[in-house]
């Protein structure tokens, strides 16, 4: 899998789509935490990664529901080992369609926006790791079985803000204060992180 570069530096916005999952599944985890919990291969998050906290109000056509992290690309089952066969899983969305249709999709997306909060630990924010996605791995493989957090897909791109980067070495960054970030730091590093993650 390649590496790309860390998105920008934290404080800037950027547009993007894609997977999103909310703030209590994602905060200031070490790699291997955040891995687990999301449902990203074991050293996935070896180059690095990048949160971003949504900075705008969704409307309905902005997503799509897509489960939970316990499923990768918002399918029903687990991932399959051949790429072909994976994609024949059933999607959440095309099943919530299929059960209420368009108008009670529609409604169900507007039910749930409602109780999405602007900051906190239920905000919406997405992580993208500095090793990309791979077209020649199993699916199984690279998204084993995740925490369980609410899993959307963004079909549209939303404006973001660069909350915190956090490089190969460990070190993670957020304006103004940066600290190695792993399973043993100090309580009140991780904190401080973690509060920024909730408010910025």
């Amino acid at each position: 899998m390649l590496a790309a570069p860390l998105l920008r530096t934290p404080g800037a916005r950027v547009f993007m789509k894609g997977d999103v999952t909310t703030n209590q599944w994602v905060l200031a985890r070490s790699a291997s935490e955040l891995e687990k919990s999301l449902g990203f291969s074991a050293g996935r998050l070896g180059n690095g990664w990048t949160v971003l906290v949504l900075k705008q109000k969704l409307q309905p056509a902005d997503f799509e529901f897509s489960g939970l992290t316990l499923r990768s690309g918002g399918r029903l089952g687990l991932p399959a080992s051949n790429p072909a066969v994976d994609k024949t899983r059933t999607r959440v969305s095309d099943e919530i369609m299929f059960e209420r249709g368009s108008q009670g999709y529609e409604r169900l997306q507007k039910q749930v926006l409602q109780s999405i909060p602007e900051k906190g630990d239920g905000r919406i924010v997405k992580v993208v790791p500095a090793i990309r996605h791979s077209n020649t791995l199993a699916p199984s493989e690279q998204y084993p079985m995740g925490g369980g957090g609410l899993q959307w897909t963004l079909v549209r791109d939303c404006e973001f803000l660069v909350a915190m980067t956090v490089d190969r070495l460990r070190i993670a960054r957020i304006p103004g204060f940066s600290t190695i970030l792993g399973e043993f730091v100090p309580y009140e590093d991780r904190a401080k992180l973690a509060r920024y993650l909730m408010n910025a």
